[in-house]
């Protein structure tokens, strides 16, 4: 009999252990969770402030956008450049 309550309480030890524990990680997931849908709904914040932008293109957005699209080309276009010659000496063969 005396091995049966120690199983028994070993037992209960062990999913109070697992509720306890449970209850410790809850918050941490449930942030987690809510921290992937808040990028969700930034992203599609983000892509209607895009697609607003473009529509009222007023001269400071013009500038705005013209200098990162400046800084963009400038580093992108040696990496093209590159890339052309690459493929141009692979056809070549």
């Amino acid at each position: 009999m005396n091995f049966y309550k120690k199983t028994f309480f070993i037992f209960f030890i062990v999913i109070l252990t697992f509720a306890i524990f449970v209850k410790l990680i809850e918050p941490v997931v449930d942030k987690q969770i809510s921290n992937i849908f808040a990028d969700r709904n930034l992203s599609k914040k983000l892509s209607k402030e895009l697609v607003g932008s473009i529509e009222e293109f007023s001269p400071e957005k013009r500038i705005f956008y013209k200098n990162i699209i400046k800084k963009l080309y400038i580093k992108w276009v040696p990496l093209i450049d590159e890339a052309r010659k690459e493929a141009a000496t692979e056809l070549n063969k």
